[in-house]
């Protein structure tokens, strides 16, 4: 089976991050109506929390839909066997960016509503965005590396 190639194992896993996406923005534009639903399961149905869960909801499922965008872009030039390009080096710092916020967000979540998921949701989004600055710099390097060879004769 072929790895990088549309009808790859590369291929494969852009379409399903094609389906994520659409499924994201359905989820994103339902939230109004998806928040009213989960606080109605709630025991205490405590409706004041509504407005501060949407808000929170609507910053972190636009920065999880960019970062799903960003991974797409990413996979786009895997298909197209062109993997280090500097677009690739600024779609992983937008991916770090973005996870940096989406962290930001949750501790400011954990002063409101501290859960255990909470907590590890926060580290597992700092963790993205150190992994995504550190792979933008090798993937920086490796462009830097191959214009030099596509420069040599």
């Amino acid at each position: 089976m072929k790895i990088l190639d549309e009808k790859g194992l590369s291929g494969l896993v852009k379409r399903l991050l094609d389906l994520i996406f659409l499924g994201g923005i359905g989820i994103f534009l339902s939230l109004p109506w998806s928040v009213k639903w989960y606080i109605s399961l709630l025991e205490n149905g405590v409706s004041e929390n509504y407005w501060f869960l949407l808000f929170f909801l609507y910053i972190t499922g636009f920065l999880a839909l960019l970062i799903v965008n960003e991974i797409r872009r990413i996979f786009k030039t895997l298909n197209r066997r062109n993997p280090f390009m500097m677009d690739n080096v600024n779609s992983l710092k937008r991916i770090a960016v973005a996870s940096f916020l989406i962290s930001a967000a949750y501790i400011v979540k954990i002063i409101f509503f501290n859960s255990f998921m909470t907590i590890i949701l926060v580290m597992v989004f700092i963790i993205a965005g150190f992994f995504s600055i550190i792979l933008a710099e090798v993937f920086r390097q490796a462009v830097i590396v191959k214009e030099e060879n596509d420069l040599t004769i």
